[in-house]
């Protein structure tokens, strides 16, 4: 029996594209995606696009929020909207583009109370993102409960999966560290060999003791050292733990877009599949894009671009070469069982502009970018590519 997975690309509002190509796959294969695949796993807009099949809404759906919220979530294209001024206010001239509270209340709105673990394994939802503090990946997955995010909320698995940089802050993420202390004195604690060891990434975390000598004590870390996982209390302990006891510490993650590790996210699954106990031939992957972007940059502009043009182009450099990188891997692992859906940016389909922008909201945009999804999907070639795939997940 085939592990089907699902993988879905970062790409803004250009997530349209992915929806309405799962709108035609959806209506061939006459079954909720859900309940067809095993795995799906999603970066930034494509955390969205699966967390809203994995919890059974329908493509149609999805190309609907895209449409309807797209405005709400990308309010303006140009910096210099007045709309941005309490941006400025807020955090100077370095700010984000865009202000978070309406992605935030826009994904409120479609998952309400629904949190990561009330997806369980039927199918499974893998979701990727970025946290700047530890500089790692934070790769949330539906079927994980001892994992330090917790039973999150899915509305901000989302947020933290796509909170590109330059376009949205980062968002702030609670997380549990939960461990067995090997040593301690009057004042300290050494860790379990399984914690950070960067410095400093504990300081003023607050730390528990839940279990064995000293249970029940809470403290605040002001001094981490991470090459021997030393942590420096205050107060004191009243009861120094020792080796029967365990921790819980209290921190956070801060979380940006999954794209920066992994736009393209097919890998990832795959590695879980392999995880599981699948052969790379039972695997199948159906890996959907958002579009290659045609727009160049050229050497002289590459070449004498400082850090102010460098700006927000560099957040599509990433994306893209995240992207190609992964799709290399994935192919080398499973090779002839993986169908990537993807299609340039440009005017070949219909003859009309494709924006490469992440956030061009614009209802030209999204008609076209829809017209383009339709037109590619019903190629002969494409079609070929997708019945093959369906072959080979029966």
């Amino acid at each position: 029996m085939p592990f089907r997975i699902l993988s879905l690309d970062g790409g803004g509002i250009r997530g349209i594209v992915a929806a309405k190509m799962l709108a035609h796959i959806e209506k061939q294969i006459n079954q909720p995606l859900n309940e067809y695949f095993d795995l799906i796993v999603g970066t930034s807009t494509g955390s969205i696009v699966a967390s809203a099949i994995a919890t059974g809404r329908s493509s149609e759906e999805i190309v609907d929020f895209f449409k309807n919220k797209g405005s709400v979530i990308f309010p303006y294209q140009s910096i210099f909207s007045l709309r941005r001024i309490p941006l400025l206010l807020k955090y100077g001239i370095s700010a984000c583009k865009f202000s978070d509270e309406s992605l935030i209340q826009v994904l409120q709105g479609v998952f309400g109370e629904t949190k990561l673990f009330d997806i369980g394994t039927s199918p499974r939802l893998l979701v990727v993102s970025y946290d700047t503090i530890e500089r790692n990946p934070i790769i949330f997955k539906s079927w994980r409960p001892d994992k330090p995010y917790g039973n999150v909320p899915l509305w901000e698995v989302c947020v933290s999966s796509a909170s590109a940089p330059t376009y949205f802050p980062a968002h702030k993420l609670e997380k549990r560290v939960i461990g067995n202390v090997k040593d301690a004195s009057i004042n300290t604690i050494i860790l379990s060999d399984n914690e950070s060891t960067v410095d400093r990434v504990y300081e003023n975390a607050e730390i528990r003791i839940t279990d064995g000598n000293g249970s029940g004590q809470t403290r605040i870390i002001k001094n981490y050292t991470g090459c021997i996982r030393k942590a420096t209390v205050k107060p004191s302990w009243d009861r120094i733990p020792d080796k029967t006891s365990t921790y819980s510490i209290k921190t956070i993650y801060s979380a940006i877009d999954g794209g920066v590790a992994a736009n393209n996210p097919s890998s990832c699954a795959i590695a879980e599949a392999l995880r599981f106990g699948y052969s790379p031939k039972e695997i199948s992957v159906l890996s959907i894009g958002t579009g290659d972007r045609t727009r160049i940059i050229p050497f002289e502009k590459a070449r004498t671009w400082g850090l102010f043009e460098w700006a927000q182009p560099i957040v599509g450099v990433l994306l893209d070469a995240s992207s190609d990188v992964y799709e290399y891997i994935s192919r080398q692992v499973i090779n002839s069982s993986i169908v990537r859906l993807q299609f340039k940016l440009d005017k070949h389909l219909t003859g009309k502009r494709l924006s490469d922008d992440l956030d061009d909201a614009s209802e030209e945009n999204i008609n076209n970018l829809i017209e383009a999804a339709d037109a590619y999907i019903n190629l002969p070639e494409v079609q070929a590519q997708i019945e093959k795939f369906l072959q080979f997940s029966d």
